[in-house]
């Protein structure tokens, strides 16, 4: 039995949104859309599916990714995927808003949905339809477990913290900053799907974390990061970072000035500081004045692991790849690979 793409999200399971996606693009297109293999593995990647469309000039075979649902957050991270397994991709989801359809051609991912809008670019085809709407409304289940809120944050600790995968859940627990009783049910998800492993007397280890930091930082950018955002502040001085002297007490770098640290490449255009509630003595000294288009973010530091800050104050590299991704910038998204191959591809592989 397929192992993806027969997971039910909401109403319907993702093969059913394949099937009904193809239908729908057949019907809006007249073009034949049929599904290949599904659940397959390419290098270490595993890919929802394969598609094949023809076309007068011949046949075009993709890769899919299959989405119940989609958020512009999510967008990076599918960009970054993409470039790392070569291929012809696009995205099949239950709806696409218009909003998300414009903003997915700029960035020139395919896709097509369950309602008939599409996008594809492979010359001489080239399709772009949108503004369908969905048929009915489709209340959709929020997964929790293994990349609930609760998961997210355990994650984050057990990825960022090697040794913390052999502490008490005690330990673990205020690591990540969750209550006890929930560190067993994520423990035990993690040996269920294969990334913890029980070795007896010589404890436990953290296994396949390239691929379970990726499903990390898709959940982290769908679901978790939006609700650390705790406002938005002009400062007095445009490059007022750059001279900044953190104490790494009351705040830390984030994102892209986190990202110039580390790499000395990308300019920043935002600038991000994590730090702890309540913030009125941090935006008094640097004096930020509130401003809801201001490129000034704090954001809430939700981890309580690191007691030793580094040198450049930054955030955990893990942090500032998923908040880069998380933007759906190209800079960006270049900026995130460099910060992946310099910090974290070593270990994760």
């Amino acid at each position: 039995m397929n192992t993806i793409l027969n997971k039910r999200t909401g109403d319907l399971t993702e093969q059913e949104i394949l099937g009904r996606a193809l239908d729908a693009f057949q019907r809006e297109t007249g073009l034949k859309a049929e599904k290949g293999q599904l659940d397959l593995m390419m290098g270490r990647k595993r890919i929802d599916a394969t598609v094949r469309i023809e076309e007068p000039g011949g046949a075009i075979e993709y890769l899919a990714e299959v989405r119940a649902m989609l958020t512009e957050t999510a967008l990076g991270r599918l960009m970054q995927q993409f470039t790392e397994t070569p291929g012809k991709w696009i995205v099949i989801a239950r709806h696409i808003p218009m909003y998300l359809a414009k903003k997915m051609k700029e960035l020139n991912i395919q896709f097509m949905d369950t309602t008939g809008n599409a996008y594809l670019n492979d010359p001489p085809l080239m399709i772009y339809m949108y503004g369908n709407r969905a048929e009915e409304r489709t209340v959709e289940r929020v997964e929790e477990g293994l990349l609930g809120v609760g998961g997210i944050r355990i994650i984050f600790a057990l990825l960022c913290q090697r040794d913390l995968v052999n502490a008490t859940y005690r330990d673990i627990a205020q690591a990540a900053g969750v209550a006890l009783g929930t560190v067993a049910g994520i423990m035990k998800d993690l040996t269920t799907k294969g990334y913890l492993l029980e070795l007896g007397v010589r404890g436990k280890k953290l296994t396949n974390r390239a691929e379970l930091a990726e499903k990390w930082t898709t959940a982290y950018a769908e679901k978790f990061r939006y609700r650390k955002l705790i406002g938005k502040y002009t400062a007095n001085r445009q490059n007022f970072w750059e001279d900044l002297q953190l104490t790494g007490e009351d705040a830390l770098w984030g994102g892209e000035v986190a990202a110039n640290k580390l790499t000395h490449y990308l300019k920043p255009a935002v600038i991000t500081l994590y730090t702890h509630k309540p913030v009125e003595k941090l935006v008094l000294n640097l004096k930020l004045r509130k401003d809801e288009e201001g490129n000034v973010e704090l954001r809430e530091r939700f981890w309580r692991f690191g007691q030793d800050v580094p040198a450049d104050k930054t955030v955990p590299a893990l942090l500032v790849y998923a908040d880069l991704l998380a933007t759906a910038d190209t800079r960006n998204i270049e900026t995130a690979k460099m910060v992946y191959d310099q910090y974290l591809n070593g270990y994760f592989e």
